[in-house]
């Protein structure tokens, strides 16, 4: 699968996530600090990438429901927590098998990834559906 980290994220996930199979960049590989969040969802569409972020507030007006986009890679919104440099390898092993699991079957779907107790919960926010919990 075609991944985007959002600046937000840190470029240690990236081996992670390749590790997996995904062929994965980062923002800061395609813009300098800071570019528009507009411009970042206009490179995960051209480049057909799923989007991995903390700001996912920030992406969602780009979305259905919230707009008439037709086609979309998929959103994976960090949610609550942050991902710090002690635990960014566990949350993104439990990502990159989730995207290896999924596959394109993510186009046009917003996730949340919220941490609960020493777990973490991959919930479907659009279109609506049920909750997934995959333990740590």
């Amino acid at each position: 699968m075609k991944v985007l980290l959002d600046e937000n994220i840190t470029q240690k996930s990236i081996p992670v996530l390749e590790k997996y199979g995904h062929d994965v960049i980062h923002v800061l590989n395609r813009f300098e600090a800071g570019k528009r969040d507009e411009d970042v969802f206009e490179l995960a569409l051209k480049e057909q990438r799923a989007l991995i972020t903390l700001h996912g507030k920030d992406f969602v007006v780009f979305i259905p429901p919230r707009t008439e986009l037709v086609l979309h890679y998929g959103l994976i919104w960090l949610r609550g927590f942050q991902v710090t440099s002690k635990s960014y390898e566990g949350v993104m092993e439990i990502i990159g098998n989730f995207l290896k699991n999924k596959g394109d079957s993510i186009k046009n779907i917003y996730y949340a990834m919220k941490k609960k107790d020493n777990s973490y919960e991959i919930v479907q926010r659009f279109p609506k559906t049920t909750k997934m919990l995959i333990e740590v």
